[in-house]
């Protein structure tokens, strides 16, 4: 259940197209986590922190949309979860 609640935020963040669309392209979010570690640690370090949905959308406007997919999978794909978890980038 929790895991739908973080989903449905997340689309309603990035928008459900987009969402759906970034589980399916797990090998670009791999490709940022092995790629861009410090871009990633700065992006879900800062995602954590904000409060308000609001917030949240605004500042994802601001980021490409790779670090975008691998934040989406890095929250909801348990492989890169793994991966995550495995490079030592776990910072929520």
């Amino acid at each position: 259940m929790l895991h739908r609640q973080l989903q449905n935020a997340l689309e309603e963040i990035f928008g459900e197209k987009f969402v759906t669309s970034a589980l399916k392209d797990c090998k670009i979010a791999h490709d940022v986590l092995y790629g861009r570690p410090n871009e990633f640690k700065q992006a879900i370090l800062k995602f954590g922190k904000l409060n308000y949905r609001e917030e949240h959308t605004g500042y994802v406007e601001n980021l490409d949309n790779d670090l975008k997919i691998a934040l989406i999978c890095s929250l909801l794909h348990n492989d890169t979860r793994e991966l995550v978890s495995e490079l030592g980038l776990n910072y929520l």
